[in-house]
C-alpha cells in the first residue's frame, strides 16, 4: 500500500515540476511525514532531493524539446550566472544538512513554504523584454535560493520564479523553464552534497535503515519522471494567472500539512 501511495505522490510531484516550474518537494515531504510520522523529517529532505533531480530532468528535458534552438540558447545564457551562484552554496548546505538530523524541523521547512507562496500572491505585469542582467545579483540570489531550496527540499522553482519575473523581467512561462532547469541543478547539488557529508562528516549516532525501501524510492522516482513532461504540455493550455494560483494552493497546502503533523 505504501508504494502505491509513493507512486501517487511521486506522479503528483512530477505534475507540479512541468506545470508550475516547482520540483515537486512540496508533495514528497509533507507526504512522507504524513505516511511516518515527523520524526523523519531529515530522511524525507533526503529523499525529496532525489525526488527533485528526476522531476526536474523530466520537466527539463521536455521544456527544452519544445522550443526552438534560439529559445534553449536565450534559456541557458539569461540563468547561466545564477546556475554559477547555486553551485557555490547548495552542496554546502546540502552536506551540512545531511549530515545533521537535528538541523530541520517540520514546522521550519512548512514557514518556509509558506513565504515562497507569499511572494507569489505580489501581482505581476508581464514585461516585453528582459531587463538588463546583473552579474552579481544573479550570482548572490542563485546562490541564497540554492542554499534554502537544499535545506527544505525543493528545488526553489518559486522563488527562482519570483527572481525571474520581478527582478529580471522575464515572461511567466519562461520563467517556469528555467526554475526547472534549476531544479535539476539544486537536486544534483543537493544529491552531491549528501553524498559528501557521509564521506566527510561523521555520525556518532547508530546507523538506522533508509526511509524508503529501494521499491518505495523507484515509485517515487518513476511517477516523477513519468508525470513531469506531462505537467509541461499542460502548463502551455493555462493562463499565467492559472498557474500562479495552482502554484499558490500547492505550497499552502503542503504548508498546513507540516504544520499539523
Amino acid at each position: 500500500m505504501d508504494v502505491i501511495m509513493l507512486l501517487v505522490a511521486g506522479a503528483l510531484s512530477g505534475l507540479i515540476a512541468g506545470l508550475v516550474g516547482l520540483a515537486g518537494g512540496i508533495v514528497i515531504v509533507p507526504v512522507l511525514v504524513w505516511l511516518y510520522g515527523p520524526p523523519v523529517i531529515h530522511d524525507a529532505i533526503v529523499v525529496s532531493w532525489f525526488a527533485v533531480l528526476f522531476n526536474s530532468i523530466g520537466a527539463t528535458v521536455k521544456q527544452l524539446r519544445i522550443r526552438t534552438h534560439q529559445e534553449r540558447l536565450v534559456l541557458l545564457s539569461g540563468a547561466r550566472y545564477f546556475i554559477i551562484g547555486v553551485f557555490f552554496i547548495t552542496p554546502l548546505v546540502a552536506c551540512l544538512a545531511g549530515g545533521s538530523k537535528s538541523f530541520i524541523s517540520p514546522q521550519m521547512v512548512a514557514v518556509l513554504q509558506l513565504c515562497l507562496a507569499m511572494v507569489m500572491l505580489w501581482p505581476i505585469k508581464e514585461l516585453t523584454e528582459r531587463r538588463d542582467p546583473s552579474r552579481l545579483r544573479d550570482l548572490s540570489f542563485g546562490g541564497a535560493i540554492g542554499g534554502v531550496s537544499a535545506l527544505i527540499g525543493v528545488g526553489g522553482g518559486t522563488y527562482t520564479i519570483a527572481y525571474f519575473v520581478y527582478g529580471a523581467g522575464v515572461r511567466f512561462k519562461d520563467a517556469i523553464a528555467t526554475a526547472n532547469i534549476i531544479g535539476s541543478t539544486v537536486g544534483f547539488l543537493s544529491v552531491t552534497g549528501y553524498v559528501l557529508s557521509h564521506a566527510l562528516i561523521s555520525d556518532s549516532s547508530p546507523e538506522s535503515a533508509p526511509l524508503l525501501s529501494a521499491a518505495g524510492m523507484a515509485a517515487v522516482i518513476v511517477g516523477g519522471l513519468a508525470f513531469a513532461p506531462i505537467g509541461v504540455s499542460l502548463s502551455a493550455k493555462f493562463s499565467t494567472k492559472t498557474l500562479r494560483q495552482i502554484l499558490i494552493f500547492a505550497l499552502i497546502m503542503s504548508s498546513l500539512r507540516l504544520m499539523m503533523s
